[in-house]
């Protein structure tokens, strides 16, 4: 994974899946052995076999060759699909050499949970359960609350739970950090441990109290198994690219000697003094591993990750940093590169810009610059909705030879205006600061919208007639409409300022033109 994948996200939600299919893969013979238990005891090793042979050739089939198959190459970005990017593809930044401090704090954490994993499975299933729920009643020649074969399946079926905790882990990491939840994981293998010792050895051996402690078990078992899930991603986070392999060998080689000897161990343990102790000495061994694993958390690249800006305030990679960024900023950018913009990136299912609504108190001074710049704007939004407006007409004579569809026209104009499918929350809020720009322009120019409030929404409305009569949404009904409409409000506005710019060169001459005898 960390040879054929660069996406950090991704990266990690993939390593989190191998840790959990090879933990589901160790349950799958027990799971076999159960189902073929009439057949004998000896024949679920063919099955086992099989499927190792059947393993063995899609392995050298399909798996990828670190630094043999995989060539790091720059990616082209010609002018024509610069936007096409997606906005996840943030590649790994490597380290040149392994920080050997984090290292072996992270392998030796992983070897503590390991060992105290085993409080939990196999320890708290057998011997406890079975000696509380099977044994103490057979051997008084009772009905035991367990039989062997619920047994049997509650050993093979707990490890099917590592699915969900796959599933749930990207939603971890992006709230605690992958070291985070690594110690949440030692935690509550040691809270669940406890609980189950507890549920074993203090309540009586009744059906509820096994029904109780089953639900534990299952309802715990998935938390616990994040602090495996995140030993390979926070390896590969300090490991260079020629060291992947090695620092997850290690990772593999803690996990198995701690399920390799630990077992062993804690049966020594066990016999020498009792399952009650045994089991204890687990859960110290979980509690040990989050103390070990707490340091991690400040870790850069382990602890909580700052949250980045939303999509819609956000560069992506192969665009025009300083346009876009002039665009986030609330700054003037010819109208034709934001719709160019703006165009990529509804082509390619991205949200479009927000721009940051700068305050008044802010633009107060440069007024006068951001009613220059307004011409410009208006007569390209008039001549874009009669270029519009004319493919439209062509399309309904050639339609061989129509350059974009209304159905097109109308997602990109709602992607666009609306922000279908986007932060509405965003949307709102910079609508919100719009409105209260306005407001503090009204009340620093003369006008007295908290007395007038009336009168200002009617010269409101004058200025933005509406653009359309059923709503926000434009469909393939109204939006020629709502292009007709759209022209007539920029026509006005450009003719405006071109009769205001007209008098204002007559007002600051007009004593001149007078002296020369033109009145």
């Amino acid at each position: 994974v960390g040879d054929i994948v660069q996406n950090q996200k991704k990266k990690e939600q993939l390593l989190g899946m191998v840790v959990g299919c090879f933990v589901l893969g160790s349950s799958g013979g027990g799971i076999i052995a159960v189902l073929m238990a009439d057949v004998g005891l000896f024949a679920p090793l063919w099955v086992g076999a099989g499927l190792m042979v059947i393993a063995n050739i899609l392995s050298h089939k399909y798996m990828i060759e670190p630094a043999k198959n995989v060539v790091e190459k720059p990616i082209d970005i010609d002018i024509e699909d610069k936007f096409t990017l997606n906005e996840d593809d943030e590649d790994v930044k490597r380290p040149e050499v392994i920080d050997q401090k984090t290292l072996w704090n992270i392998v030796g954490g992983a070897l503590l949970d390991n060992i105290g994993s085993t409080g939990l499975f196999p320890l708290c299933l057998s011997p406890l359960a079975l000696e509380t729920y099977y044994a103490q009643f057979e051997m008084k020649g009772e009905e035991p609350v367990m039989s062997i074969l619920a047994y049997q399946w509650l050993s093979v079926c707990v490890a099917l739970l590592v699915i969900p905790s796959t599933q749930m882990t990207p939603w971890f990491f992006e709230r605690l950090g992958v070291a985070g939840v690594c110690v949440f994981g030692n935690s509550c293998t040691a809270i669940v441990t406890s609980l189950l010792l507890m549920i074993g050895t203090a309540f009586p051996a009744t059906n509820l109290s096994f029904g109780f402690f089953v639900f534990s078990m299952y309802a715990g078992f998935p938390f616990t198994v994040f602090s495996q899930l995140t030993t390979g991603p926070m390896l590969d986070a300090i490991a260079p690219s020629d060291k992947i392999g090695f620092v997850q060998g290690l990772n593999n080689a803690s996990m198995n000697f701690g399920m390799a000897l630990a077992p062993w161990v804690f049966g020594l343990l066990a016999d020498a003094t009792s399952t009650t102790a045994a089991i204890i000495t687990g859960i110290c061994f979980s509690v040990a591993a989050a103390l070990a694993n707490a340091p991690l958390m400040r870790h850069p690249l382990m602890g909580k990750q700052a949250p980045k800006p939303p999509a819609q305030k956000r560069i992506f990679k192969g665009e025009d940093e300083e346009i876009v960024q002039k665009m986030l900023s609330g700054s003037y950018v010819d109208p034709e590169l934001t719709l160019e913009i703006a165009k990529h990136r509804a082509m390619n299912g991205m949200p479009t810009v927000v721009p940051r609504v700068r305050p008044y108190g802010e633009e107060k001074e440069t007024l006068g610059k951001l009613a220059k710049d307004a011409s410009a704007t208006f007569e390209f939004r008039r001549e874009l909705a009669d270029r519009i407006l004319a493919g439209l007409a062509s399309g309904k004579d050639d339609p061989e030879n129509l350059e974009f569809s209304k159905e097109e026209l109308v997602q990109f104009l709602n992607t666009v205006s609306r922000g279908d499918n986007q932060d509405q929350e965003l949307i709102h809020q910079a609508t919100t600061d719009l409105g209260v720009w306005m407001g503090d322009y009204l009340e620093d120019n003369g006008y007295s919208p908290h007395t007038a409030s009336v009168l200002m929404k009617q010269m409101f409305m004058t200025a933005f007639p509406r653009l359309t009569d059923d709503g926000p949404e434009l469909t393939e009904e109204n939006i020629e409409e709502y292009l007709i409409r759209n022209r007539r409000v920029m026509n006005s506005y450009a003719e405006h300022k071109k009769k205001t710019s007209l008098l204002g060169i007559f007002a600051q001459n007009a004593g001149g033109y007078h002296g020369h005898g033109w009145w």
